[in-house]
């Protein structure tokens, strides 16, 4: 899973509840009892905006966008294990709302039990 606009990822992590992030280069980032990780992210999200038993999750910088580091546990833990198809459904909603607005067109959004559809006329 990768994020190639920064911009729209932090909105979308705002989005989903998570207003505060770090920001820089190689960042540490530290696990639940506070020891460090071998990992470093450009963008940090700390445990203590996740939950108390929470590691940090990052998001590294590559060539090809942000990737996203999160523990085994986080993965199956935070938002009942669906953090990241929250986060990547809100990254592409943002990623439409931007291409509409482009280009001048209409967007609607409609859910099918666990689908998510954006129609996008222009």
């Amino acid at each position: 899973m990768i994020f190639k606009d920064r911009r729209l990822l932090l909105a979308a992590l705002l989005h989903l509840g998570i207003p505060q992030v770090e920001e820089g280069e190689a960042l540490s980032l530290f696990g639940y009892q506070s020891g460090r990780r071998p990992e470093t992210a450009e963008i940090v999200v700390r445990r203590h905006h996740l939950g108390s038993a929470s590691n940090d999750l990052g998001f590294a910088r590559t060539q090809a966008g942000y990737v996203p580091i999160v523990s085994e546990y986080d993965h199956r833990a935070l938002q009942g294990g669906l953090l990241l198809p929250r986060l990547r459904t809100a990254y592409n909603e943002r990623v439409v709302e931007e291409v509409r607005r482009r280009v001048h067109g209409t967007a609607r959004r409609v859910v099918e039990g666990n689908l998510v559809k954006i129609r996008t006329r222009y």
